[in-house]
């Protein structure tokens, strides 16, 4: 998955920062989002603590991710504090006095309660509005959306930020179909949510198209897992749609791996056609296709060689889900 990381921070910005040569004591070389972590601090977004460790799996106070997500969003925070609290639980001589009340100012949070809770831990649903408003999502464009997770109600406030969640995959939905919204959120998780939103804030039109690839992918091969193929035949014409879009816009130097990432893609469209008939092994065998000219794109460079790296991972942890089963079910038959 480090392979994975490094290809994904080409999207972040234009210019892509070095990482910090000292890493933190408590993150080790093999950790999945180790460059994520030392990416966030130095953009100065989400820094380490004064002992040079992350601590990821630290709850995040709200106070905290109010100030993840303002910082994600360029929003310019006071140094120093003189003004309203606007919140009784918010003490004015506190780290995050003027956190709070700039949030108030440019409308990422509301002071329509008597207390902030500063110190309480996020939830998923609250990190999610402090981030997307923060980089100033449209989120009427999401109102609309119904049926976006099982326990994401299609009135509640949060249903628009978890909607533009999904189409992006900034949160991923897991297999049981359950967001969380009320979950509380661990420093990692805030950290993997505000990279792949970083993503899609600086990156350009051809990038967003990227992500937006990426998740039609996640969503189709989840639903090939569950075997609803019905619905994973809808998001692959999004994704050939989408494919067909970018690969058109390519010039000659993306050329091979234009052309490898359009033969992974048509055994992608295969491996469906074989588990919609039941012919999981055959499925599996065009997947394994599949991530094999996914690799040969990721061998390029260029966005669409970095796209093939991310294609690959998808498939690749699908092909583990699929095929673990099948190994068990050969095993119990031979004893």
């Amino acid at each position: 998955m480090s392979k994975l990381i490094k290809i994904l921070t080409v999207f972040c910005f234009s210019v892509v920062p070095f990482f910090n040569l000292l890493a933190f004591y408590d993150i080790s070389e093999g950790d999945p989002q180790r460059d994520i972590f030392l990416h966030l601090q130095d953009i100065k977004v989400m820094k380490g603590f004064g002992d040079n460790n992350f601590y990821p799996e630290k709850f995040v106070s709200r106070a905290e991710a109010l100030t993840i997500a303002m910082r994600s969003g360029g929003i310019v925070i006071p140094a120093e504090f003189s003004g309203n609290t606007y919140f009784n639980d918010v003490d004015p001589n506190s780290w995050y006095a003027s956190i709070v009340a700039r949030g108030v100012d440019v409308s990422i949070i509301q002071n329509n309660n008597s207390n902030f809770r500063p110190e309480q831990a996020v939830s998923k649903a609250e990190f999610l509005g402090f981030l997307f408003r923060s980089t100033r999502i449209d989120k009427t464009k999401f109102q609309s959306v119904r049926s976006v997770a099982l326990d994401i109600p299609n009135e509640a406030w949060f249903k628009p930020y978890f909607a533009y969640a999904k189409k992006y995959q900034i949160a991923t939905l897991p297999s049981n179909g359950l967001y969380r919204p009320n979950k509380m959120l661990t420093r990692r998780e805030v950290a993997r949510m505000t990279y792949r939103q970083l993503r899609i804030f600086h990156g350009n039109k051809e990038t967003k198209m990227i992500v937006e690839i990426q998740a039609e992918i996640q969503q189709f091969l989840f639903l090939v897992r569950e075997k609803k193929m019905t619905q994973a035949q809808v998001h692959l014409h999004k994704i050939l749609e989408l494919n067909d879009t970018l690969i058109r816009t390519k010039n000659n130097t993306d050329a091979a791996a234009a052309k490898a990432i359009s033969k992974s893609m048509e055994y992608l469209v295969e491996s469906l056609r074989y588990f919609q008939y039941g012919k999981s092994l055959e499925g599996i065998e065009y997947l394994h296709l599949s991530s094999k000219f996914a690799h040969k794109a990721a061998s390029k460079e260029g966005k669409i060689g970095e796209f093939g790296g991310e294609l690959q991972v998808l498939i690749e942890e699908t092909l583990v889900d699929l095929t673990n089963p099948i190994e068990k079910r050969l095993t119990a038959g031979n004893n």
